[in-house]
Order: structure tokens, then C-alpha cells, then sequence
């Protein structure tokens, strides 16, 4: 892991931690929202390093566009979800084969990721598509 990364991680914890309380919200609810336990969410609080498929949790917990934990990390502020995909994303689980694509897509670097956002379109799961 570079520095960058660390710097990324921390920057990670530190929006998440300021999101979470501009909010008004619990951590454990947060945490159980996503569907993972309050230690995890204690780690990337801490900009300790999780598993991409957690990331994705995290942001759909937080009601944040998909890869909005990678735009963050590269020192972007995240996309928030539109209510009604909010809503819609908490009711139905992630199917696994558009979790798979996410965690491929956030292990690319941003300039790729949207090559491959724009070249692929439709075909991507609607998870794996931001909207501008």
C-alpha cells in the first residue's frame, strides 16, 4: 500500500465519520443498515483497509452513488443517490455478478473506470452506472 493509499483510507474515514454525524445518525445503525458489524464500520472510520464488497454496503447505507468510496478516496466528495434509487437500492439485495463488477471497477484507476463506464453503457448493471 502507497501513501497515497493511506491518504485516500484516511480521507475515507474522516468523510464517512463527518457524514454520519451531519446526518445525525448512530453508527451501529449505519453499520446495521449495511449489514456489517459497528467493528467494521470502526475500520474504515479509521481508514483501515476493507473488502471492496463492504465499500459497496457502505455507500448504499450512506444513500451514496455507487463508487462514491473510490471518488472519495481520490479526493472527490461522494455522489448521493437520488431519493427514489435510495430507497429502491435498501429494499432489494446487490446481485452478485454487479457486486463483482463493482469490486472490479473500484480496483481500476478513475480515468479507466469511466473509459470503461462509457464504452459499456447499458450493459453494465444499473449499480455499476452513475449518473452525471
Amino acid at each position: 500500500m502507497t501513501a497515497g493509499d493511506d491518504e485516500g483510507l484516511d480521507r475515507l474515514g474522516d468523510t464517512v465519520d463527518r457524514y454520519i454525524s451531519e446526518q445525525g445518525w448512530q453508527y451501529i445503525d449505519v453499520a446495521g443498515r449495511a449489514g456489517f458489524s459497528d467493528e467494521t464500520l470502526a475500520k474504515i472510520r479509521k481508514g483501515i483497509q476493507v473488502r471492496p464488497s463492504t465499500y459497496r454496503r457502505l455507500e448504499r447505507a450512506l444513500g451514496w452513488a455507487p463508487m462514491a468510496v473510490s471518488d472519495v478516496r481520490a479526493g472527490r466528495p461522494p455522489a448521493l443517490l437520488a431519493a427514489e434509487a435510495e430507497e429502491a437500492s435498501s429494499e432489494e439485495p446487490l446481485d452478485p455478478q454487479a457486486e463483482a463488477v463493482l469490486a472490479i471497477l473500484a480496483g481500476l484507476p478513475p480515468r479507466v473506470r469511466e473509459q470503461v463506464r462509457r464504452r459499456l453503457g447499458d450493459q453494465l448493471p444499473p449499480e455499476a452506472r452513475r449518473s452525471a
